[in-house]
């Protein structure tokens, strides 16, 4: 190790050791990259820096003692960058990461919990997702893709905001089968079976069917909280009421029949709006309403299960939108 003395207004890379605790080695290199630079040589050759050098080279020491990568600490040594924005930044990433890492945490015990011949057909299904947040992009981009060009950004934005789950991957570990049912809704948008949502030629004014179908879901989401009959009937008769006024119908026996004879299609098990919402649901935990077992129990129970919660909105009163 070389050892410099002072001068009276230069220190030596020695000095610069011994009062940090790094090697010369270190040192030198961060001098070498440009992110320590000297301000010039002793007589004998030796590297010589600023008296406020110092301070400079704690800096990039404790954030080296983070993980901060060399060329964010360079933006912050030469001023292009405050302290404060990239510890911000460095937040924001490790988090990502840590989001990452927890989903794939997941992904492996899904793999772990399975029989091994299910496994390569569940390894494909969970590597399908790849990334977390190009996962989500994508369930985003299908529902911009299935709704109504002319739905007002709004009522898209509320739409799209209860139909897409957050990725189980915070902020424990996700379980099982929070984790296959995220890889399944994946899976399922992605295929070419998915679906659209209704367009303007099929209800007319998409701003007030999807902005009677939203309210229909408050109302599900509040009778569900409070388990009151009477908001029950009140979703219920807000939801069926939609659809009455988009295709100038009255609110009637008659019509809820025929509706019902309509949405049973959209009940079969193997239906695309049953199976987005049921792995929607159990992405985030929930555990999906079950259909009515009789058919004379169908006036309501299946129209509100229609309108069941997803995320804290209604499950299903968009169910009947795909």
């Amino acid at each position: 190790m070389t050892h410099d003395t002072h001068d009276g207004t230069t220190v030596g890379i020695g000095e610069l050791a011994a009062r940090t605790g790094l090697p010369v080695k270190t040192i030198r290199y961060y001098s070498d990259i440009g992110l320590l630079p000297a301000s010039g040589r002793s007589p004998g050759g030796h590297r010589r820096y600023a008296t406020d050098t110092l301070p400079r080279l704690r800096l990039i020491q404790h954030l080296r003692a983070l993980g901060t990568p060399i060329a964010a600490i360079a933006a912050v040594t030469t001023g292009q960058r405050p302290l404060a924005d990239l510890v911000t930044h460095e937040l924001d990433t490790v988090q990502a990461q840590m989001h990452e890492l927890t989903w794939r945490q997941g992904a492996l015990q899904a793999l772990d919990d399975c029989p091994g011949p299910q496994q390569p057909r569940r390894l494909a299904l969970l590597a399908g997702v790849g990334r977390l947040d190009e996962a989500h992009d994508h369930l985003m981009r299908y529902w911009h893709w299935a709704l109504p060009t002319g739905l007002p950004q709004r009522l898209a934005q509320a739409v799209i905001e209860g139909a897409v789950p957050t990725p189980p991957a915070t902020p424990t570990t996700p379980t099982t089968p929070t984790v296959l049912a995220y890889a399944e809704l994946h899976a399922l948008t992605t295929a070419e079976d998915r679906r659209r949502q209704p367009q303007s030629h099929q209800v007319g004014d998409v701003a007030s069917f999807y902005a009677g179908i939203l309210d229909a879901c408050t109302l599900a989401t509040e009778a569900l909280d409070s388990g009151c009959p009477t908001k029950h009937a009140e979703a219920l008769d807000h939801f069926v009421g939609t659809y009455a006024r988009i295709g100038g119908h009255d609110d009637g026996p008659a019509f809820r029949a025929h509706l019902r004879t309509q949405f049973r299609h959209g009940t079969r098990p193997d239906s695309f709006p049953l199976r987005y919402w049921q792995h929607a649901l159990s992405a985030i935990g929930g555990t999906p309403p079950r259909p009515a077992r009789r058919p004379s129990e169908t006036s309501h129970r299946d129209m509100v299960i229609l309108a069941s919660a997803i995320d804290g909105l209604a499950v299903s009163a968009s169910m009947i939108c795909c």
